[in-house]
């Protein structure tokens, strides 16, 4: 154990470069200069014993191994902490009665789209307290597992639920800027014989099919059961990946993943991002009603943006 935490300076520095991979974009984030950025970084790998967090590769850099699991484990930590001095800041001298809505989402969808804009809900309605609860699995919503409505993926038929749609999901390859910079990868048929990295929820065959390719379904390649997990082994240059637009969205806006091909592929016809809740409501209504009115509004954002 190290003798003494890491300074606040340090972990956010060390968070913005693994969101960007650039010190030099951390460094305008944060007001900070290249050097400072640098500087805390190894002061951080220092206090790990030495454990590097970072690799170049290119004209760009990576996360290593140890570098991809710490940023996880500090982004937690920050969240609690901003969340602890807000909630301290929004006090007053009378105790204020907080709402909590519990909301179940994928740990993809949760990690790559829903916290990053959370802010913005929670900004106009500091009255609600949102719990997130990440699960592969659809809560049941009956109290027993402590969430109040669940954001899943389907085609909106659940037994004993009612669910309003979001928006539709397409898929369509990526892989990050320098995979691509040193890959031949011209048209659809070069995928072939690139490293595509496979989903078993999500096949390739579709979008095999709908680009004219009448080849079976990838055999070999590295497997990822979380979509989260699978866009970040793109984004580390493992190889191609099939993407869901909402999921990759705020990477290929930030140019840490790149589209390949115009050419996109509904997974299922009836299926999509769907709200979904049971009746009668074990939260207060007008959070829920809220909650639902943002959740829309973002949604389809996501789903306009000119660069998915």
């Amino acid at each position: 154990m190290i003798p003494y935490l890491p300074s606040i300076q340090t972990l956010r520095a060390f968070e913005a470069a693994a969101r960007h991979l650039s010190y030099s974009r951390a460094a305008h984030e944060l007001s900070l200069t290249h050097s400072a950025i640098s500087h805390h970084i190894s002061r951080l790998e220092k206090d790990l014993g030495g454990r590097k967090l970072f690799v170049r590769e290119g004209q760009g850099m990576l996360l290593t191994d140890v570098g991809q699991v710490l940023v996880m484990e500090v982004r937690q930590g920050l969240c609690l902490l901003t969340r602890a001095i807000e909630n301290v800041c929004r006090q007053s001298d009378k105790v204020a009665i907080k709402r909590r809505l519990a909301v179940s989402v994928l740990s993809s969808l949760g990690s790559r789209w829903l916290v990053p804009r959370l802010y913005r809900f929670q900004n106009h309605h500091p009255e609600v307290d949102i719990a997130i609860h990440t699960t592969s699995t659809l809560a049941t919503l009956d109290r027993r597992d402590g969430t109040d409505i669940a954001i899943r993926y389907g085609a909106g038929q659940w037994q004993g639920l009612k669910s309003v749609p979001l928006v539709k999901s397409f898929i369509f390859p990526v892989c990050s800027p320098d995979f691509l910079l040193h890959t031949r990868i011209e048209q659809p048929e070069d995928l072939i014989k690139a490293p595509l990295l496979r989903n078993p929820r999500q096949k390739w065959q579709s979008w095999f099919l709908a680009a004219g390719l009448d080849v079976s379904e990838p055999a070999y390649g590295s497997v990822y059961d979380d979509a989260g997990l699978l866009l970040q082994a793109a984004i580390s240059g493992q190889g191609i990946a099939l993407a869901r637009d909402i999921l990759a969205a705020d990477d290929i806006e930030s140019g840490r993943l790149v589209r390949l091909f115009n050419i996109n592929v509904e997974e299922e016809a009836d299926f999509g991002w769907f709200l979904v809740w049971r009746e009668p409501l074990k939260c207060n209504r007008a959070d829920f009603e809220a909650f639902r009115t943002w959740l829309e509004h973002e949604m389809s954002l996501s789903a306009k943006s000119p660069q998915v």
